[in-house]
């Protein structure tokens, strides 16, 4: 029996909650909560999710092999046990386990400031901690990344041995999954004699939302994240106004900030986006919204923006995905990695380009549907038990 310690970086940080690192946080648990009920990998996988190698454990269920805990306290991690850290920042103060832990995992999901120290300047106090992370980065035997681009950056820029690392894609919570007819043998999307026939259990957002502003929302666009450099939001502005559509943006950045004078030096593209928006009434800020909000916004958009520069994955197209939402896209190669063929790619620089995509899944309902279908298609790659599955296989070999 392997004992498993998985430290919770939401507990002592509100902030971290509402954003990726609260996701995937939420996922992990998710996955290793359910261990009881995971098929074993020699059986055939009904989801189509990719096999992994079988498990060299005593049991065909890893549950009985594994036993986990969580704490929000890093001492409470036995010298014995295997600790995984779900987000080791590379500018943020380290969390200190060369005293705990036989084996030690962090998750490193990317180094964007790293790769761009201009657009992301540190302070003093932020060169401290990144020296403080240089070091203790060495303290860890298998770091998890988010991506094969990701990867690579922390195999250049990073300076990690590429035999450290492994690449497990994040995926998306289980209520995002699509609520079908389990008799059904055929495709969530099929066709009968009236053409395309989606059989998604309807939502009732008026039931599942106090939300007034969100209830009667439709025909919009949707952007759903942060509002940092690598976002290009003011690129997203230009081409929605370009396009002449609504769009939904979504995130805790996009509250009003009360009280505050002095914005942070990496929120000076939010601040320009935001004068660029000011007043219009096409651009939509809810600000954070629950799960349940968040899934019945993305079914109701007519696509999914991400024009990122830069990214570690791209979260939002496979939450989208599972909705049945297209994706317009940067074309950057971690979202070509993510994406495949299954999203249309746009010059992130190009506001014109980025109007005329919008405006085609807007109004071309055809158009729309082909690549409404090929993301839900695509999204499945991420489904929760590939990211259940992968994540036991390093717990278990290592």
């Amino acid at each position: 029996m392997k004992h498993i310690s998985v430290y919770d970086p939401t507990a002592k940080d509100a902030q971290s909650r509402v954003r990726g690192i609260g996701r995937y946080y939420q996922t992990l648990r998710e996955a290793l909560d359910t261990l009881d009920h995971m098929e074993p990998s020699n059986k055939a996988d009904s989801s189509n999710v990719a096999a992994v190698s079988p498990f060299q454990t005593t049991s065909s269920n890893p549950a009985d092999n594994l036993l986990i805990q969580y704490t929000s306290d890093i001492k409470n991690i036995k010298k014995e046990d295997i600790a995984v850290n779900p987000f080791f920042s590379p500018i943020q103060k380290p969390v200190s386990v060369h005293k705990v832990g036989s084996k030690r995992i962090a998750v490193i999901h990317d180094i964007i400031p790293l790769k761009y120290p201009k657009r992301f300047p540190l302070g003093l106090r932020g060169k401290w901690y990144e020296f403080l992370c240089n070091r203790a980065k060495n303290k860890y035997d298998v770091i998890i990344t988010d991506s094969e681009a990701s990867k690579q950056d922390l195999i250049n820029i990073y300076k990690i041995p590429q035999n450290n690392i492994k690449v497990i894609y994040p995926t998306v919570p289980r209520m995002f999954l699509p609520h079908v007819d389990s008799h059904s043998a055929h495709h969530p999307f099929h066709t009968d004699e009236e053409g395309i026939k989606p059989e998604f259990t309807p939502l009732d957002f008026a039931k599942m939302s106090s939300n007034k502003n969100l209830t009667n929302l439709n025909d919009f666009v949707i952007y759903v994240g942060d509002a940092t450099w690598n976002k290009n939001l003011p690129a997203l502005a230009q081409a929605v106004k370009l396009a002449n559509v609504n769009c939904v943006c979504v995130g805790k950045v996009f509250e009003p900030k009360q009280g505050q004078t002095k914005p942070h030096p990496w929120h000076t593209s939010l601040l320009q986006f935001l004068k660029m928006v000011e007043g219009d009434k096409r651009f939509i800020f809810p600000g954070f919204v629950s799960d349940i909000e968040l899934l019945t916004l993305y079914k109701r958009a007519k696509t999914n923006l991400l024009l990122s520069h830069d990214e570690g994955f791209g979260l939002s197209f496979i939450e989208a995905g599972f909705m049945s939402t297209p994706s317009i896209l940067s074309d950057i190669p971690v979202f070509r990695e993510i994406a495949g063929n299954a999203a249309d790619f746009v010059g992130g620089n190009n506001p014109k380009d980025i109007a005329q995509k919008i405006v085609e899944h807007y109004y071309d309902s055809v158009r729309q549907e082909k690549m409404s279908i090929m993301a839900f298609d695509r999204a499945q790659d991420y489904h929760p038990k590939r990211f259940q599955q992968k994540w036991v296989e390093v717990l278990t070999f290592i």
